[in-house]
């Protein structure tokens, strides 16, 4: 509504100076047409009869400065150069003045434009007054105009922020007359309808890995379950109970991910977690790739350290982040502490460009060192988000990356 009452604000006063001025240079062309006209006719009379009788009336005096002793010439004439002369002031009169030289004479022509001045200054209230009018009429215009084009969108954007996310089959474009509001609904009615075909495609698709990942699981659990039932092989008890810690991980794990995904309430209970005990049972998981690289791992966390969440989630996150150490580090080493309430992985690996650290966390984003899918910093992402806890990875002045899990107070 600013920017039109400000446009009309700028053409109406245009156009009242348009009209004033015009008024002003046809009223001074005017004058000076009769003011020559009245000169021509002087001249054309004195030269039939150097003695006549010069024109005079109530708006219109001529005098010759040689006929100063019998008509005396007012003293403001005098002062005024050879031209023509508008607008002259003298007590309460205005005149317009035309001084010009004939044979070796000169002639003064008076024409009384008092009330010519006066009808110009009353056009100057009118156009005031007529532009005042305009203005606070164009403002109530403009305000009904502006409440009349905003009340759709403001019901519009109601309605929008009224969705729910987990509501399926919302359509807007009914409550809405066919203008560019209702335009605007209806691409978004095809916008949720497209949506919602992706998101049941995609539930559909988490439903059924859940139930095609669990099937698999359960089978696995349940064959080491009755292996290391009929046998007590040491050896062969160590594997089993690395089976059976995987598969039971694996099945909170799909749980986990499932709720976090779409966005529910996990079903595991909060817990106190030993952060070095989970860690060092992560660190063992990856034993083998450790040891054909070569790395040192130093966890330096106190036995005391823990937090309170769920252990499950918390497991994937670290989970990512020393697998990423792992994989990006050859006879490197990995450093293992915590910074007040953060826990930080560091590493001297290959480390992170500066303009890959900017998008690291995007989903399937892979940077120019990536050797994965960009799932996994993405999956932490979104569970420490989740949780309510903060995930940020920098890179280390001498190289490699320090990945920071804040946990909240």
């Amino acid at each position: 509504m600013a920017s039109i009452l400000l446009a009309s604000i700028v053409f109406l006063s245009l156009m009242s100076l348009l009209v004033y001025y015009s008024n002003v240079v046809l009223e001074d062309e005017l004058l000076d047409r009769q003011t020559g006209f009245e000169l021509q006719n002087v001249v054309d009379l004195l030269r039939q009869d150097p003695d006549a009788t010069l024109p005079r009336t109530a708006k219109l005096e001529i005098f010759l400065a040689s006929r100063s002793a019998q008509q005396p010439i007012p003293q403001f004439l005098l002062d005024l150069s050879e031209g023509v002369h508008h607008d002259i002031k003298v007590d309460d009169k205005a005149f317009h003045v035309l001084v010009a030289n004939i044979a070796n004479d000169r002639v003064y022509i008076k024409s009384d434009v008092t009330e010519v001045e006066r009808f110009e200054d009353f056009l100057s209230t009118i156009l005031l007054i007529a532009w005042i009018v305009m203005i606070v009429m164009l403002f109530f215009i403009a305000r009904i105009l502006s409440r009349k084009l905003s009340e759709p969108i403001a019901q519009l954007s109601d309605q929008l922020a009224q969705i729910n996310p987990n509501q399926r089959g919302i359509r807007l474009s009914s409550q809405f007359e066919d203008n560019e509001v209702g335009r605007i609904a209806r691409a978004f009615d095809s916008y949720t309808e497209k949506m919602d075909g992706y998101v049941e495609k995609q539930i559909a698709f988490a439903a059924m890995a859940s139930h095609e990942l669990r099937s698999p699981l359960t089978i696995v659990r349940t064959s080491a379950d009755l292996i290391a039932s009929r046998q007590n092989d040491p050896a062969v008890n160590v594997h089993l109970e690395k089976i059976q810690r995987a598969s039971d991980n694996m099945a909170n794990m799909i749980h986990a991910l499932l709720a976090v995904t779409r966005g529910q309430p996990s079903q595991n209970l909060p817990e106190s977690v030993e952060l070095r005990s989970l860690i060092d049972e992560i660190i063992d998981s990856l034993r083998p790739e450790i040891s054909a690289k070569r790395i040192a791992v130093d966890n330096r966390l106190d036995s005391s350290a823990s937090i309170h969440g769920d252990r499950t989630l918390l497991s994937v996150v670290l989970n990512n982040l020393l697998r990423n150490s792992v994989k990006h580090g050859d006879n490197s080493a990995i450093d293992i502490s915590m910074n007040g309430a953060s826990l930080c992985i560091s590493d001297n690996g290959l480390g992170i460009p500066a303009e890959d650290l900017l998008h690291i966390f995007d989903f399937t984003y892979r940077g120019h060192n990536s050797r994965g899918y960009g799932v996994g910093l993405y999956i932490s992402k979104l569970i420490c988000d989740y949780q309510g806890w903060s995930l940020q990875l920098v890179s280390n002045p001498a190289g490699g990356i320090t990945a920071r899990v804040g946990f909240a107070a």
